[in-house]
């Protein structure tokens, strides 16, 4: 019987998904012991009540195990989600307001520029300890991570690791194939696709449907202000570069260092044209670029969260029982079942991409079945991409290293060399910049950094 370990289980809204997911399958129901851990044992509590909901609505037994420890919870683990969050909102406001003094504008800042990767640096002293354990306690299991930086997470880990399979999955392939169908008015489940490149800079390289290449009426939408107007960073990336990238206009928009750096270009580019509002919150926001918008939502989504919970808890909102849209649940069905099933995941790029660095983490399609996760080679990857993609590479490379070792040297090198801090500041400025986010984040990453 597989063991599957889902830690930080205490993020209730994100890890109903996963205790949905298994009890939809029968198959894993069955044939799985679920673990939830979460070092707060109230949030645990919720989460317990959330799977008591669950299968009843299903009509199904669920007898999960829930501990505060880790090492009871990986014990024979087989799988191990991870989906906590480290720190607090505090901290990525922290992460986002001292280089955005400095002149780094950052939108989300959880995957490049300063703010990602000290956040990084933070995930990491708890990712660390979560896979050192797993050497210990179940060597070999798979390590599915779900938390950003990805990218950074990804190549720092699979270094540290030993038997542990350290895979990064991110839901961003999937939300294009959904968001380029609906401006185009077709049916997602028509369309063939195929994507690569790293994270939150991967590239629909085929987007067609019954045969027919799609890409002729996605350039049309660049002259459709209607449509245009809620992409905008990424249809000009599509315009210059060719092709049509997976991670939202905002989130993207921090990754290159052309339109960040000036305020008439966020302005031009990065304004929230089409609002999209739900539950008080301005979803756009983030999506279209809005400076911070990331955490002015995140303060938000908390509130709203507690609520839904209480309304949860006591029976004035439904539970939705359809198949959430996360890849994890998909992988461990089709390797326990020996199904063929095929993703979008973040893996070391041993040949992968050949024109991309050997120590990068790239998001490859892989095919997944009983004999495991298995990606797949990108031959003729178009070089203007990877060109792209060097630049977040580098620092991602460099940020892991620093992660690894502990060295302040090598992260001020990795935040030199993010693209939009490159484009924005003079090398002194950024190490002021980076030594002031070291004293303020002290407290939070690995005590070698104080050293």
């Amino acid at each position: 019987m597989a063991r599957i370990a889902i830690i930080g289980a205490g993020g209730v809204i994100f890890a109903q998904n996963f205790i949905k997911d298994i009890l939809l399958d029968e198959t894993l129901r069955s044939n799985t012991e679920v673990v939830l851990m979460d070092i707060d044992r109230e949030r645990l509590e919720v989460a317990l009540k959330f799977g008591e909901i669950i299968s009843k609505k299903l009509n199904v037994e669920f007898n999960p195990v829930a501990t505060t420890d880790l090492r009871e919870a990986l014990k024979g683990a087989d799988y191990v989600i991870t989906i906590f969050r480290s720190g607090t909102i505090d901290l990525q406001e922290i992460e986002y307001s001292i280089p955005k003094k400095y002149g780094v504008d950052q939108v989300v800042a959880d995957s490049m520029g300063p703010g990602g990767i000290f956040r990084g640096l933070r995930t990491l002293k708890d990712l660390f300890v979560v896979l050192d354990t797993m050497e210990e306690i179940c060597p070999g299991a798979y390590l599915l991570n779900y938390v950003n930086p990805m990218s950074m997470n990804t190549i720092a880990l699979s270094r540290r690791a030993k038997t542990v399979k350290v895979i990064g999955l991110c839901h961003s392939v999937r939300n294009t194939l959904r968001e380029l169908s609906g401006y185009l008015g077709i049916d997602p489940k028509t369309v063939k696709y195929f994507a690569a490149g790293v994270n939150h800079q991967a590239f629909m390289l085929k987007f067609e449907q019954n045969g027919k290449c799609l890409y002729p009426r996605l350039r049309e939408l660049l002259d459709k202000p209607e449509i245009y107007k809620k992409d905008k960073v990424r249809f000009e990336l599509m315009r210059h570069f060719d092709y049509f990238p997976t991670e939202s206009s905002g989130h993207g928009s921090e990754y290159i260092p052309y339109i960040r750096k000036r305020q008439d270009l966020i302005d031009k580019f990065c304004s929230c044209d089409v609002p999209n509002i739900s539950d008080g919150i301005n979803w756009a926001t983030m999506g279209a670029g809005v400076s911070g918008a990331s955490v002015t939502i995140c303060r938000k989504l908390r509130e709203l969260n507690l609520r839904h919970i209480g309304e949860y808890l006591n029976g004035t909102r439904e539970v939705d029982t359809k198949p959430s849209e996360e890849y994890g649940v998909e992988l461990i069905a089709a390797i326990e079942k020996n199904e063929d099933f095929s993703a979008n995941l973040n893996v070391m790029n041993n040949g992968l991409i050949p024109s991309l660095p050997p120590g990068a983490a790239v998001e490859v399609p892989c095919l997944v079945n009983g004999a495991g996760i298995l990606p797949c080679r990108v031959d003729n990857y178009p070089e203007q991409l990877a060109s792209l993609n060097r630049g977040m590479i580098n620092a991602q490379i460099l940020a892991a290293e620093g992660a690894l070792t502990g060295c302040r040297h090598k992260i001020f090198q990795a935040i030199a060399c993010d693209p939009l801090t490159a484009a924005t500041l003079g090398l002194d400025e950024i190490q002021a910049m980076t030594d002031e986010m070291f004293e303020a984040l002290k407290d939070y990453i690995d005590p070698r950094f104080s050293k």
